[in-house]
């Protein structure tokens, strides 16, 4: 047979050949390359870079130590090997009073980790006791005794434990406490909270400052009518004025006086007798055209309220009887 005569090849082809060679050997160098980097890097975190020290700063409630051992990072890990977002978010469900936690690493061998701590907003009452529930709705503790916090009525809450927080979209009642609870620290008023009674969703009612039964009325205008109230109270009532607060079909504000154990008694639903209103022609204390009797109050009376919280413009007078049954004379703008 005859041997079949190897075909020559161009320059150009071998050329091309080369470069692919060249390119392979290249392509394998490089990786050989950044393997050895890698395991160098991972050999030197592992003997080089572990935790020797770890600091704690803005606990209170807690000590260093407490936080210390309910980490999942100890003294003695690697530096680096771990999550930040997991271990923190760990550590606030073991310590419940912990609002939030910032953990920073130090080289060569330090860890730092930085604590915000909450406190207790609310008690929301139950069949065995009390739950207390921070501003954002985190469960903090199980207690016999509402622990002199104010107190929630008409909700239920879910099977969680502490250091858990309560989840938004699961129960009409749970989700109009977290805004309710949202709306005060808006609005700088969850210092002044008494009480929260949601036992009926359109007839929200809460205690502020033991003096005032704010009857919000169904959670839709929540947000508003707080602020209007509260504008209402700093600016138009004195210190000395206690009662409720209530709108009527027509969204207007009336305040009635009555007494700090009818504001108390509303935090439950239970029905009181209130004081008789005070109707006054203008803001003096002086006798009303009606003949109503000199109360010395600086304005406090049953009487529509009505304005923008936002502005200046809040009148303060009387129209026709109410449906409660509040009798309402005058119509003067109070100063």
């Amino acid at each position: 047979m005859r041997r079949r005569r190897r075909q020559q090849k161009t320059p150009e082809q071998q050329r091309r050949r080369a470069n692919r060679r060249q390119r392979f050997f290249h392509a394998v160098g490089r990786i050989l390359f950044i393997g050895i980097l890698v395991a160098a890097a991972i050999l030197a975190l592992t003997i080089f870079f572990k935790v020797n020290t770890i600091s704690v700063e803005g606990a209170m409630r807690y000590s260093a130590e407490e936080i210390v051992t309910n980490m999942d990072v100890r003294e003695g890990d690697n530096l680096y090997l771990w999550n930040k977002v997991k271990v923190s978010n760990a550590l606030m469900e073991r310590l419940p009073y912990l609002e939030s936690v910032q953990i920073r690493r130090h080289l060569p061998d330090t860890l730092v980790v930085t604590v915000t701590e909450c406190e207790a907003a609310v008690a929301v009452s139950s069949g065995t006791g009390y739950v207390y529930l921070s501003r954002y709705g985190k469960v903090l503790e199980q207690n016999a005794s509402d622990g002199g916090l104010p107190v929630v009525t008409g909700v239920t809450l879910p099977d969680i434990q502490p250091g858990q927080a309560v989840a938004q979209g699961e129960d009409a009642y749970c989700d109009a406490l977290l805004e309710v609870l949202q709306t005060l620290d808006a609005g700088g008023m969850l210092d002044g909270l008494r009480f929260i009674n949601l036992q009926d969703l359109t007839d929200v009612r809460i205690g502020y400052e033991g003096r005032f039964d704010i009857q919000v009325g169904s959670m839709d205008e929540l947000s508003y009518r707080l602020r209007f109230a509260k504008t209402v109270i700093d600016e138009r009532l004195s210190p000395s004025d206690v009662g409720r607060l209530y709108w009527d079909t027509q969204d207007r504000l009336h305040f009635v006086p009555d007494t700090e154990e009818n504001v108390a008694a509303s935090a439950t639903g239970v029905p009181t007798e209130s004081e008789q209103p005070v109707n006054l022609e203008d803001s003096t204390g002086q006798s009303g055209a009606d003949g109503s009797a000199d109360t010395g109050s600086s304005g406090a009376s049953d009487g529509e309220i009505s304005g923008d919280s936002e502005t200046d413009g809040i009148n303060a007078g009387d129209s026709s009887e109410t449906d409660n049954g509040d009798s309402e004379t005058g119509d003067e703008t109070a100063e």
